[in-house]
């Protein structure tokens, strides 16, 4: 066993310069989970920059982070969409690994954090993840983690990430998903549906508007002692929005999945508040 290979096993990141799998070598961790480690790296078969994630030596073991990987590279590589990041290749041996392509735009998260936008750019935010989730709807998916962090903005164009918590509507597991951008139906893992990405988009839509989250960090709308509306603070940032941009807001945060507005309805709404001229 070489070295590197033994440092590897024993858990810890794999360094600069490291072959981590054959014709990939690691220029930098970017992000270490609680399964899977996310580098950048080199492809010598492309000639080019790449992002790879590979499930961690510790839970190489567990089909279940295996199979949601796959799954994952699988979805992105053959779902194709302008709005969707795209995956070059599914790796199962040596280890499960998936290969996606660099953006070298920020997170939204990353401009919000700067400074909430301007409803008009919440307008075309809203337009283009409208489009990439009704595209994995018609194909039978639901992301189930819609959320500023894990969308991409390049040169103007939304482009979603992350399809490690993706599934088919029913039933899944509790609480799979992001604190504060759950809708009930998910933290009871009961009855998923679209609805639930129509909830995490007027989140994600909502504190882009506003720089905060409506319900807050923590919800825990399985025990019934979730906030019924959104806090005072959030509303108040909103109502400075056009109001039918903050009423579709309000519309796609209800915590009635029956209430929510479907995604045509928010295309509907988002396009006419485009500007004219």
């Amino acid at each position: 066993m070489t070295m590197s290979l033994r440092r590897r096993v024993s858990g810890v990141a794999a360094l600069p310069g490291t072959e981590i799998l054959p014709g990939y070598e690691v220029v930098s961790l970017m992000r270490r989970g609680g399964r899977l480690d996310t580098y950048d790296v080199y492809s010598r078969e492309r000639d080019s920059r790449c992002v790879l994630k590979i499930v961690r030596d510790e839970r190489a073991h567990e089909a279940s982070c295996r199979d949601a990987l796959v799954r994952e590279g699988v979805l992105l590589r053959d779902l194709t969409h302008p709005h969707l990041v795209r995956a070059y290749e599914v790796v199962e041996t040596p280890r499960t690994a998936i290969v996606l392509e660099t953006l070298s735009g920020a997170t939204l998260a990353a401009l919000i954090e700067d400074s909430p936008l301007a409803p008009a750019d919440t307008v075309l935010l809203g337009l283009q993840l409208v489009s990439v989730l009704s595209y994995l709807h018609r194909h039978g998916w639901l992301h189930l983690d819609v959320k500023p962090s894990n969308v991409v903005v390049e040169s103007g164009r939304a482009i979603l990430i992350d399809l490690s918590l993706v599934g088919q509507p029913g039933d899944g597991r509790a609480y799979a998903g992001t604190s504060g951008y759950l809708c009930p139906e998910q933290a009871r893992g009961r009855d998923l549906s679209a609805a639930c990405d129509v909830f995490g988009l007027g989140v994600t839509l909502g504190e882009s508007l506003t720089g905060s989250l409506p319900y807050g960090e923590e919800g825990h709308w399985d025990r019934g002692s979730a906030p019924r509306r959104p806090g005072r603070a959030f509303r108040r940032r909103l109502s400075e929005a056009p109001k039918p941009m903050a009423d579709l807001v309000g519309a796609c945060i209800d915590p009635d999945p029956l209430r929510r507005p479907h995604l045509d309805e928010v295309r509907t709404v988002l396009q006419a508040l485009q500007p004219h001229g």
